[in-house]
């Protein structure tokens, strides 16, 4: 039986090639224009005088800014939005669906921890972030977070490549092949963005391919980004494998 029987194509096969590629042509305007986002963010803490503050840190690079412009000015163009952005309230099966997710992204990373070594590739070594050590040594620095990360950034990211990327090719492919296309996509924008850090690109690219595929099936399961959105924002704020490691 396969974990993908609920929806088939819908659209002639012969438009799917030009509907993967304009997915693909979305993702690479949005890391375009993440480049952009994090200049303007960057200048913008130092023209208000923050930029070295630790609310300002707390808020991330700004590359989600980038994402949602490309994300909303390709909505403004469309007219059956409801097609790419899906949300609502979290019912108990999205909770569910929203506790689960982070146990998968855990077991995904402890299995490339042991596999890509295997494979002679370098896994890097966990560092808790400085945004969890802020949050935790700080509380009050939630407030920021929350306002900034969960109300902003995570929602941009998701929205461009699970609402705008999936949604572009779910007419013309099944449910495997539009996550397929969205965690490629998300997988070789944090490879360029790791290209330009001090990250190791193909670890960067097989960890958030593998992100990716859980983010865009459940997407595809629950129809609702604050899913992802939520759960996205919690991966950069609660040190998971920290609590997990325990167990």
């Amino acid at each position: 039986m396969s974990v993908f029987p609920e929806r088939l194509p819908s659209s002639a096969i012969g438009d799917t090639p030009l509907a993967v590629a304009s997915a693909l042509l979305l993702a690479v305007c949005g890391w375009i224009a993440g480049f952009g986002g994090v200049a303007a963010f960057q200048l913008s803490g130092s023209l208000f005088g923050v930029a070295e503050t630790d609310a300002f840190t707390v808020l991330g690079s700004g590359v989600q800014i980038g994402f949602a412009v490309v994300a909303v000015a390709y909505l403004w163009r469309v007219e059956d939005r409801h097609r790419y952005v899906r949300v609502r309230i979290p019912t108990i099966r999205d909770l569910g669906w929203i506790a689960a997710l982070p146990l998968g992204l855990w077991a995904t990373s402890a299995l490339l921890g042991v596999v890509l070594p295997a494979l002679g590739l370098s896994v890097p070594t966990h560092e808790t972030s400085r945004t969890v050590a802020l949050l935790f040594d700080r509380p009050a620095l939630w407030i920021v977070a929350l306002l900034g990360l969960y109300a902003v950034a995570a929602p941009a990211e998701e929205l461009l490549f699970r609402g705008v990327v999936q949604g572009r090719v779910r007419p013309h492919l099944g449910t495997a092949g539009v996550v397929l296309v969205s965690a490629t996509a998300f997988a070789l924008m944090h490879g360029v963005f790791a290209v330009f850090s001090t990250g190791s690109a193909v670890y960067s690219v097989v960890s958030t391919g593998a992100g990716g595929l859980l983010w865009g099936y459940a997407y595809e399961r629950t129809e609702n980004l604050a899913v992802t959105a939520l759960n996205h924002a919690m991966m950069w704020t609660i040190p998971f494998e920290s609590v997990f490691s325990i167990f």
